[in-house]
């Protein structure tokens, strides 16, 4: 079965939309309209533009949120492939993210963190390409600007601003110019909307989008699922570290630095979800996409088939158990 995933046939896009639907059916029989906390104004806005394009239908709305999430893993994967991360392009990385953010039940909505990683991915990708570009200053704006749109819509993302200019101290000679463009393209959508809640006269609002929580339970409900649940995540991602390890001195100087950027938007990407506000329950999907990329070394361990194959059943045990026991 792990041979459907692990080639580069279109037609595995199609299985993976039927997966993440599958394995998400319980959340489209009990859907739920998107949380929406107060203070968040402009995701409030994204929000309920899509409230009244879905007819405020708690199941299309649901139903948009999986389809996004499997939109994200292919995205994810195009990225992995097209940087050459793995031995041969395949569609391991969509599996694995599609899997990972179907563990836990709030992340399957219409949520910040969802948007949020859209412009994750995109500054993954453009991390990956900073060392061999030759338009090096279009890039850096371009990731400049969504990381400033992303805190918007989740202000303990512009975090992701530290994480970049981390990125660009690594992969390029040091640059000043370069890191004024980041920082402008950083600033440049708040500054607009900025001018724009002056224009309507919302000035007042602009300081409560600076949020900052900590977002762990205060009571956890089945802390037998949550527990496994955890266990299974960190028992895949030992396995996929355990596995890059192995090969990462035999991949180019580029590929090898990328990685080094990956691991750095995977920490980042948990301060961000822990100093979010304890009202956003899927605050922690945002590490899914730098979590899924490690995970997925070990799906590629070719000279230990077992070893690979325990990783994928593993997962797809641990997707069912959540499920089971999540509902």
């Amino acid at each position: 079965m792990l041979q459907i995933v692990r080639n580069n046939n279109p037609i595995t896009v199609i299985i993976l939309f039927i997966y993440a639907l599958v394995i998400n059916w319980q959340l489209l029989f009990h859907p739920v309209m998107p949380v929406l906390p107060e203070g968040d104004y402009f995701f409030h806005i994204i929000a309920n533009f899509f409230r009244v394009l879905l007819f405020n239908s708690a199941f299309a709305l649901t139903l948009f949120a999986v389809i996004l999430i499997a939109l994200q893993g292919i995205y994810i994967n195009a990225v992995a492939n097209r940087h050459k991360l793995f031995a041969k392009p395949a569609y391991v990385v969509a599996f694995a993210y599609i899997s990972l953010a179907s563990l836990y039940p709030p992340f399957v909505s219409f949520n910040q963190p969802l948007l949020v990683n859209w412009v994750l991915i995109m500054v993954i990708d453009i991390i990956l390409q900073l060392a061999q570009t030759q338009k090096a200053r279009k890039l850096i704006y371009n990731a400049g600007f969504g990381i400033g749109v992303a805190a918007l819509v989740m202000f303990p993302a512009i975090g992701y601003i530290v994480v970049f200019l981390f990125a660009l101290s690594m992969l390029r000679n040091l640059n000043p110019g370069e890191w004024m463009v980041a920082l402008l393209g950083c600033i440049t959508p708040i500054y607009f909307a900025a001018g724009l809640l002056f224009l309507f006269d919302g000035l007042h609002w602009f300081p409560r989008w600076i949020d900052v929580g900590i977002n762990l339970p205060r009571t956890i409900a089945h802390p037998f699922y949550v527990i496994c649940m955890l266990l299974g995540t960190i028992t895949l991602f030992v396995m996929g570290t355990y596995d890059l390890q192995r090969h990462i001195t035999k991949v180019s100087i580029f590929v090898r630095r990328g990685w080094t950027g990956i691991a750095a938007c995977l920490f980042v990407s948990m301060l961000v979800a822990l100093f979010t506000d304890f009202e956003v329950k899927a605050a922690w999907l945002v590490m899914m996409p730098a979590l899924a990329l490690v995970i997925t070394n070990a799906y590629y361990a070719e000279k230990n088939k077992a070893f690979s194959n325990f990783a994928f059943y593993f997962t797809l045990v641990l997707v069912i158990f959540c499920k089971m026991a999540g509902s």
